[in-house]
């Protein structure tokens, strides 16, 4: 007696095969999810080249008057402001004296190129709206200017010499 009967086997093999491919297709799960992607530049600013200024003899009658050409850079923005302020906590522009007499105060002029006419500025008050001129301070870009009029320093020359630290900040907007 034979067991397996070809009908039988034949419709268990056939039924398996339906079963087996379809299992698979009945049994897979699938899920999605999205990505937002992003290209960023951060902000980078630089300021170099800021050097001491000297300002030696003036001529009598006349405002002492020294420059500094310096460099503003950047990335990832087009214009900056510039601060400029005496170093610690009273922002306004003097210079002490070596022996202890009143200082002298002095007025800064800032310029978004090394020529051309300076917009005056006030003691810890930004200067707005600056165009970025560079990328890279490879060459000087901006200069700064002291003044001190005569009427302030004539007279003073025994007090001397007189010191002072200006802290320029760029930031950029």
């Amino acid at each position: 007696m034979n067991i397996f009967n070809p009908k039988l086997l034949t419709s268990a093999i056939i039924t398996s095969l339906a079963l087996g491919t379809a299992t698979p297709a009945l049994s897979q799960a699938t899920d999605s999810a999205t990505s937002m992607i992003t290209l960023l530049f951060n902000e980078v600013i630089d300021i170099a080249n800021v050097d001491a200024v000297t300002i030696t003899d003036p001529i009598l009658g006349t405002d002492a008057m020294g420059s500094d050409a310096f460099c503003v850079s950047g990335s990832g923005f087009s214009t900056f402001s510039i601060t400029f302020a005496n170093a610690g906590t009273d922002p306004a522009f003097f210079l002490l004296s070596s022996n202890g007499t009143p200082e002298i105060p002095y007025d800064v002029g800032f310029s978004n190129s090394v020529t051309g006419q300076g917009t005056i500025a006030l003691a810890g008050v930004p200067l707005t709206g600056n165009t970025l001129n560079s990328s890279n301070c490879i060459n000087d870009n901006a200069r700064f200017d002291i003044f001190i009029p005569f009427s302030i320093w004539d007279g003073r020359q025994a007090d001397g010499p007189f010191i002072g630290t200006l802290m320029i900040t760029v930031e950029s907007e």
